[in-house]
């Protein structure tokens, strides 16, 4: 089970990726635009500056996760599950604020946190088994 959460966990990482790509070095493109729901290039620009912060957390949280699958990897269960679920556990936080705060993001908090809850589940049980 602690394979099963490790590429949950790794899935996380590569989405949190995309998320970094797409706000802090392809807002104001037309599939961030799409994505996010940022009507024109004009209001792109004007929240430009939140969105490029904001895509640095994301790539944060997945170095987080890669690390700690790296760190399992090479024989630190303890470590490499403690920056797992760091990662994963933040993306999965994030995901639930967005879920309560913004019902028209309701869809997006569900694909930004379904990984991330899968693989703090799963490296959970694999743990305690």
């Amino acid at each position: 089970m602690i394979v099963v959460g490790l590429i949950f966990a790794g899935i996380a990482a590569l989405v949190h990726l995309y998320i970094f790509y797409l706000e802090s070095l392809a807002w104001e493109s037309p599939q961030a635009r799409a994505v996010f729901g940022t009507g024109s290039v004009e209001e792109a620009r004007a929240t430009r500056f939140l969105a490029y912060n904001q895509g640095f957390y994301n790539l944060f949280l997945a170095i987080l996760a890669a690390l700690g699958i790296i760190f399992v990897a090479v024989g630190h269960l303890g470590v490499g599950s403690a920056l797992v679920f760091a990662g994963t556990g933040s993306m999965l936080a994030a995901a639930l604020v967005l879920f309560v705060s913004s019902k028209p993001h309701r869809s997006a908090a569900v694909k930004q946190g379904l990984f991330p809850l899968l693989a703090v589940g799963a490296l959970a049980i694999g743990l305690l088994v």
